[in-house]
């Protein structure tokens, strides 16, 4: 039955303006209640955001030549919605990246919009995969951390990890300093739906300092070339060594071996990555006989010329009976740092007495961390004197029953021979902008007096006599 016209036309009417509110309504909605959203939707189907790892400053001995450095690379990347056939392109990229094809596959299928393959490509598989001219496959420029010199020194610079954060040694400790905010790229989709990476839109960050080290990379390589040589003599597993300036604190060389290469890192037993020269702690032995002669005579208990009876070689502590190599008899305090004299150095311990003793070795830095700030840094082992016996003390005045590591033993040297002072050790010498100005500078740093200068020349006049 049909209505009356003037019916029909009110009737299509208010379905027109209904139709007219709803489309307003959602209008409304996208355009002011919720453009954010739909925008971000939008946004996605045509631009793709890729954060990258940041740029990373470059390291330098004390003379300006490059200890580690950043080298573009090119990294593999995959849009998966673009690739047609992701099982037969995991096929045929596994054997040139060195992945597994089931491990690509995942990736390719995954649902998401962008996808690392593989950081860090070689030249070889750069090429051969841009030769297989698949869709939905691309690289972009990364910084990839080069270390020109192998294993130089490798231990005190540590590495990086893939996303270019500091993993060990310097790398690490100034890594707030080396690193930069990440870097943005981003990928447009033109008109035929292909995706584009526009330079002009990378995101602009600060850029990273770089670090001029106090180390002297020829002093480097002739330590290490030593150390390897000692090796190959003594048989050794290994060995250590520090070079330090007395008068500044500044460390011009440093090695550990056996060392690694960091730019194969991954290729070595974690052992290697040690920074033995701080971490590594041993008895000092024989060594410490020269800061208890010094702590001695520095109190005005002994003289250079004063006599200790040695035994014949043979003297008993309680249970316990103390060896020279060589007996000998009457000895000077001269000729006990000459002879290495086991039992004329207990004797001078006793007369120094423990708790004297222990307030040197603590003031020459024994029992606490150098101040170098570097990561892995160990204290030492040094007990109080409250727990010492008598048997502690006479073997503690030869270097038995403490530990100590081997930056610990140079720095404490190192305040005999400057005249007395404790110096804190450094490493890093200045930190420099991107256009080569100083941000940070390190110098030397007293951290006490520990000897009179006077003392000092009596010591060192002794232990030239030894060499």
């Amino acid at each position: 039955m049909k209505g009356p016209p003037r019916f029909r036309l009110l009737s299509l009417c208010l379905l027109l303006l209904a139709a007219l509110g709803l489309m307003g309504w959602r209008a409304f909605d996208l355009q002011v209640a919720r453009p954010e959203q739909f925008l971000r939707r939008a946004q996605r189907q045509y631009y793709q955001k890729v954060v990258l790892p940041p740029r990373r400053g470059a390291i330098y001995d004390r003379r300006g030549r490059e200890l580690a450095i950043s080298i573009k690379v090119p990294s593999l990347y995959a849009l998966p919605p673009k690739v047609k056939d992701p099982e037969a392109l995991a096929q045929r990229l596994a054997p040139i990246l060195g992945v597994t094809s089931q491990r690509l596959r995942g990736l390719l299928q995954a649902e998401r919009s962008f996808v690392w393959l593989k950081r860090h490509l070689t030249p070889r598989q750069e090429k051969e995969v841009m030769a297989l001219h698949v869709k939905g496959v691309g690289t972009l420029p990364e910084t990839r951390r080069f270390y020109p010199h192998s294993e130089l020194a490798a231990p005190l610079l540590g590495f990086v990890g893939v996303d270019a954060q500091g993993l060990e040694g310097i790398e690490l400790a100034y890594d707030h300093w080396l690193k930069a905010p990440p870097r943005v790229m981003v990928l447009e989709r033109d008109a035929l739906g292909r995706w584009i990476y526009l330079p002009s839109r990378e995101g602009e960050t600060a850029g990273p300092c770089d670090l001029r080290l106090t180390i002297d990379l020829m002093v480097q390589y002739t330590l290490e070339k030593e150390l390897k040589a000692g090796i190959i003599e003594t048989e050794a597993k290994g060995a250590v060594g520090v070079a330090l300036d007395p008068w500044s604190g500044e460390i011009l060389a440093r090695a550990s071996l056996p060392s690694f290469n960091p730019n194969l890192f991954y290729r070595y037993p974690r052992e290697r990555w040690r920074n033995r020269a701080v971490s590594a702690l041993f008895e000092p032995g024989s060594l410490l006989k020269v800061f208890l002669v010094a702590a001695a005579l520095e109190e005005g208990l002994v003289r250079p010329e004063d006599l200790f009876f040695c035994e014949g070689g043979r003297y008993r502590v309680g249970r316990v009976v103390i060896h020279d190599v060589k007996p000998h008899r009457w000895l000077t305090v001269e000729r006990i740092i000459q002879h290495s004299s086991n039992i004329g150095a207990a004797k001078m311990g006793e007369v120094l007495g423990p708790y004297r003793y222990y307030q040197y070795l603590r003031a020459f830095g024994f029992g606490g961390r150098t101040g170098v700030g570097l990561p892995g840094e160990e204290r030492g082992i040094l007990r109080s004197p409250k727990a010492w016996t008598k048997v502690d003390l006479v073997t503690l005045a030869f270097g038995q029953g403490m530990a100590a590591t081997p930056l610990q033993l140079a720095t404490a040297f190192s305040a005999i021979a400057n005249g007395g002072l404790l110096l804190r050790p450094y490493v890093v010498k200045e930190v420099l902008n991107r256009r080569g100005q100083k941000v940070r500078s390190f110098g030397p740093k007293v951290r006490r007096r520990v000897l009179s200068s006077a003392t000092c020349r009596r010591v060192l006049s002794m232990m030239k006599k030894v060499v």
